[in-house]
């Protein structure tokens, strides 16, 4: 009742004046390409597909069914892109499955199978088919509904977001991975995959992660640049990876280091406890991952020495272990308890500087 209320208080000329502002913000066009023309400017990187939409969920029989639908001139549904405003190139908003398909079965990366329709066909790769109906394929259109560059980003983040809500729910992160392409987002995403942090956050290299993994290091790279006492909002996340994007090679360099530097110290201080809360009364550690814990050791360790970390680790990590026998640190360990980051993070530099200096 309350928001019928707040509607009738506005006249029917306001309404449509947010519409119309709202409706402004989003510019799109149509456009058809041949399968020729996809495969050219994909090879080309002037269309790329999000990192983590790489990740196949379509079999072999649904991509075989989907190149089916397009030889027999079956209509198939549109893609969406969205239009770079720096680059022009298009990144890919839906339908990665579809154009994964295409290019992979062009490309020869799969033969045919369980077609029904054209069952002939079964085993046959691209290049295997009869010439009249590889040209058919390659000359075969997908209509592509693109949101131009015009467009402000936070609508078509939201463009993204609705267009994806019918499958698998997409993270923040995968939504920002997907919009936000650039040289840092791509840091975090080749940091993400690194051997050693899998196994820190215990996750194995075939796990499907929604982008956990990259927006802790996001998170980790936030943190260490704004100086604040709470936790970053989702919103800050992603203006502040917008800023990132346009940094230098060198800059990216720096950050690289930074991250791969403090996690080995964080590995060595802490060992297969690291980011785990210690339950005192089990006398072992949680298996669970523990995301204010994770900010806290990697933000204490930044400034020690690695003489300091290696020569005292074992002291360190019966300190930790110390440390959760105290109810004041464990209160701030709560991820509810947002506005206690630093209370967190000084209570285990106060630690390591009572064993290590």
């Amino acid at each position: 009742m309350q928001g019928q209320d707040r509607n009738e208080e506005l006249t029917s000329e306001e309404i449509q004046e947010n519409w119309q502002l709202t409706k402004a913000d989003i510019r799109t066009g149509a456009m058809d390409f041949s399968i020729d023309s996809l495969v050219r400017i994909f090879e080309q990187g002037d269309l790329v597909i999000p990192p983590f939409a790489r990740r196949k969920v379509w079999t072999s029989s649904q991509n075989s069914q989907f190149i089916e639908s397009l030889l027999l001139n079956i209509p198939v549904p549109s893609l969406f892109f969205a239009e770079d405003p720096d680059t022009y190139k298009y990144s890919v908003l839906d339908g990665t499955q579809r154009l994964d398909a295409v290019l992979s079965y062009v490309k020869g990366e799969y033969p045919l199978q369980g077609l029904e329709s054209l069952a002939s066909a079964n085993t046959l790769t691209f290049e295997e088919l009869p010439h009249r109906m590889q040209r058919h394929l390659l000359t075969c259109t997908m209509r592509a509904v693109i949101v131009a560059a015009t467009s402000t980003s936070d609508v078509t983040t939201a463009v993204f977001s609705r267009l994806n809500t019918g499958g698998t729910h997409l993270t923040t992160q995968e939504i920002r991975n997907a919009i936000h392409q650039g040289p840092f987002n791509s840091l975090t995403v080749e940091l993400a995959e690194g051997e050693d942090f899998r196994r820190a956050l215990g996750m194995s290299s075939g796990s499907v992660r929604h982008m956990r993994d990259a927006e802790l290091i996001l998170r980790y790279f936030w943190l260490t640049d704004e100086a604040s006492d709470s936790a970053p909002s989702p919103q800050a996340l992603t203006r502040y990876l917008q800023r990132k994007n346009e940094s230098s090679p060198a800059e990216i360099g720096k950050y690289r280091e930074s991250f791969v530097t403090t996690l080995d110290k964080c590995l060595t201080a802490f060992g297969s406890e690291v980011f785990r809360r210690w339950l005192p009364r089990q006398d072992k550690a949680e298996s669970r991952f523990s995301t204010p814990l994770y900010d806290a050791q990697m933000l204490a360790v930044r400034n020690f020495s690695n003489p300091e970390i290696n020569q005292n680790s074992v002291q360190i990590r019966l300190g930790m272990r110390k440390l959760f026998t105290d109810p004041e640190f464990k209160e701030v360990l709560t991820p509810s308890n947002k506005h206690h980051l630093m209370s967190r993070v000084n209570a285990v530099v106060a630690m390591i500087e009572s064993v290590a200096r």
